[in-house]
């Protein structure tokens, strides 16, 4: 397009110059009308496509001195970041904090290692707690607090954008189950939320302390409670809901993070429900879903202006599952049992594409594809999955549509499944 516009101005310039001063003022003025109606759209195309970013996670997530001593072949790969995962550990809500010491090493190797390729990076921190854990406990939370500033720290060490929070615990017992926390007999889900609200608050201006302008990417905000959005529910109904759900003490931590968000700071719903699709029209819908459903829900009124202007859309893409390739093979309980598995091999490379595609085209800012069978550090990847994956960048780079339609497989696809299991 560039080069068409530069020789368009060329022949115009020509021409304009033959004409007397009057009709040159006039014909100037009208092809610089009609070079911005031609020039920016274009233009404001390419900035929002340069501003999708795809950030790869996995089991492969690499710690700090793997992303030092490898970053110019990590570079390689189609990505424009990765979450790593930090030697120091992983999990926020433990009884006594690491160590300071722990993060050292971890912060010496993110600030000597630089890249223009791998711009938008982040930190995970899990939410898992230990046993006996209470957000009542000021000694349990000095030491959470310890660690988010740890983890933050870091973060900013390596010029990173922030901290990506898995919100889904991986410990026997979950900060979001009020059902399971140490003094559910004595205060009531109500005093439990108020809790957690003020601790969602201390939260965010710790990490805001360590990383001024930071960004919080969770792999799941409201999304976490959609059983519960979906449909139409009364105020009395979602207390006692909330109340038995596991992540029912989720939106009071996420409205405490809002009440303390400064402006420059920035939270991302990664709205991990995304792995599960495999329809266009479901990305589309993803919108209205997290910025009017959800919030009108869950958002406190002091903060659903906040909401909007604070809290960016993101999407997820979960290779193992578009690609059928669960980590457990065949002991995988799902294999077999996924709309995915009926597709053909060929038809199931299109679905990556088209998720890439749809996922980076209805995102703020980020797409993170993750995997537990796939280590892209280690060259273990599927064939064709990065020149797919790439394909569906250019086609975004450069506004095009993505080309193919895939309902029919998919349709097809869906009854064969339904055919041997509820979940398709």
């Amino acid at each position: 397009m560039l080069k068409r516009e530069i020789s368009f101005l060329h022949k115009l310039a020509n021409f304009v110059g033959k004409q007397q001063p009057l009709r040159r003022f006039a014909i100037s003025f009208g092809a610089i009308l009609l070079l911005l109606l031609l020039f920016l759209p274009i233009t404001a195309v390419e900035t929002q496509a340069k501003s999708k970013k795809l950030i790869e996670y996995g089991w492969d997530a690499p710690p700090p001195n793997f992303f030092r001593q490898q970053i110019r072949e990590m570079e390689q790969r189609p990505f424009d970041g990765v979450i790593l995962k930090l030697n120091a550990g992983k999990e926020v809500f433990k009884k006594t904090a690491y160590p300071t010491s722990a993060f050292t090493q971890d912060r010496r190797d993110l600030a000597a290692t630089t890249s223009t390729k791998l711009t938008d990076n982040f930190v995970v921190m899990w939410s898992g707690m230990d046993a006996g854990w209470d957000w009542f406990d000021d000694r349990d939370w000095a030491a959470a607090e310890k660690n988010i500033y740890n983890f933050a720290k870091t973060a900013k060490a390596g010029r990173f954008k922030g901290i990506a929070f898995d919100s889904e615990p991986y410990t026997t017992t979950s900060p979001w189950k009020y059902y399971q926390q140490p003094q559910q007999q004595q205060k009531t889900f109500d005093q439990y939320q108020q809790q957690v609200r003020q601790r969602g608050a201390q939260f965010v201006r710790v990490v805001q302390s360590a990383q001024p302008g930071t960004q919080v990417l969770a792999f799941g905000l409201l999304s976490w409670l959609k059983d519960l959005w979906a449909t139409p529910i009364e105020a009395t109904k979602l207390q006692q809901q909330l109340a038995r759900h596991d992540y029912g003490l989720w939106p009071a931590f996420v409205n405490g993070m809002l009440d303390a968000a400064q402006p420059s700071t920035t939270i991302v719903e990664g709205h991990e429900w995304a792995y599960y699709f495999y329809k266009t029209a479901w990305f589309d819908a993803t919108r209205d879903a997290i910025f009017n459903r959800a919030r009108r829900l869950f958002v406190a009124p002091k903060n659903q202006r906040k909401y909007d202007r604070q809290v960016k859309l993101g999407q997820a893409v979960y290779l193992d599952l578009v690609l059928d390739a669960l980590p457990g093979g065949v002991k995988d309980p799902r294999t077999g049992k996924t709309t995915q598995h009926f597709l053909s091999p060929a038809d199931r490379f299109r679905l990556l594409e088209h998720n890439v595609y749809h996922s980076l085209r209805t995102s703020d800012r980020y797409t993170w594809l993750y995997s537990e069978s796939a280590d892209w550090w280690q060259n273990q990847i599927p064939p064709s999955a990065e020149a797919t994956i790439r394909r569906a960048q250019a086609k975004i780079r450069r506004g095009q549509p993505l080309g193919f339609d895939l309902d029919s497989a998919v349709d097809k696809a869906v009854k064969q499944c339904q055919a041997v299991s509820e979940n398709c």
